[in-house]
């Protein structure tokens, strides 16, 4: 992103930081990352697409390299007004909104909290919530390996993050560089640890924008049910899947690109 502007914004005491890249006529679009990501690449194909037609917005909450960490817990509401603060101050009249993962999360909460100040959303590998016992026990290995052995904690996120054909698809150099931004930091921590808490079931029925809901068919970080099970929860919303592992920027971004080009139109 070195063409961006770096801009901040004050929600409840606390500098949140985001990017503005492009211009155009349209809604300004909004790409929320997720916890494990960061806003300066999480959306490099995605924005030198993007942008050439529209404004966007990429906002880095709570945990982020843009936004410091609050001094007790993280909660979602806290992190759905940060990217709320930024749609108010960063655009004119409603936004279109992409997030991934824990990001999809934070968008269906600001967007139950806010509807009206969303066109429409696209929400990509996120869930209602992760209390079932698979997702209870990730979450724990996650947050062990965190705090016993960096190393273990980054191979294991990319052995989620992504599918196991394309690691095996992989050079060793390219699984080595995504490896390295994915060490545990501590806000990526106190994500981990809100993951582990987090149920937005009142925010989703309160959602009332067009909404598509993206599943990865070979997703091992949010498995493809919970996929649905966040569709299904979410009234009215539209739902489609894509043959990838949770990132499908990485492995599948022009049927990606296509998927959310022809929602938004």
């Amino acid at each position: 992103m070195l063409s961006a502007t770096k801009r901040s914004v004050d929600v409840a005491g606390t500098p949140v930081g985001y990017y503005v890249e492009g211009e155009g006529p349209g809604p300004a679009l909004v790409l929320v990352h997720g916890g494990t990501g960061h806003p300066e690449t999480s959306f490099a194909g995605l924005l030198e697409h993007f942008t050439r037609h529209r404004t966007a917005i990429v906002p880095g909450y709570s945990g982020s390299s843009l936004t410091p960490l609050p001094d007790g817990e993280v909660d979602i509401d806290m992190l759905a007004d940060q990217v709320v603060g930024v749609v108010e101050s960063a655009a004119t009249g409603p936004v279109d909104i992409y997030g991934i993962s824990t990001g999809a999360v934070v968008v269906a909460a600001a967007a139950g909290r806010r509807p009206e100040l969303f066109r429409r959303l696209v929400l990509m590998g996120g869930f209602v919530h992760y209390r079932h016992p698979w997702q209870r026990l990730l979450v724990r290995t996650w947050l062990r390996l965190a705090e016993v052995d960096a190393n273990a904690f980054a191979e294991y996120t990319l052995l989620h993050v992504l599918s196991d054909a394309h690691v095996d698809s992989m050079s060793a150099g390219d699984r080595l560089r995504l490896r390295a931004g994915l060490m545990p930091s501590e806000g990526m921590v106190a994500l981990c640890e809100l993951v582990s808490r987090v149920d937005i079931s009142e925010h989703v029925r309160k959602i009332t924008s067009p909404t598509l809901v993206i599943g990865m068919k070979r997703d091992q970080l949010v498995p493809v049910r919970y996929a649905r099970e966040f569709h299904a929860a979410i009234p009215g919303s539209e739902y489609v899947e894509i043959d990838s592992g949770h990132a499908a920027a990485i492995e599948k971004p022009t049927e990606l690109l296509k998927i959310i080009e022809e929602f938004l139109a």
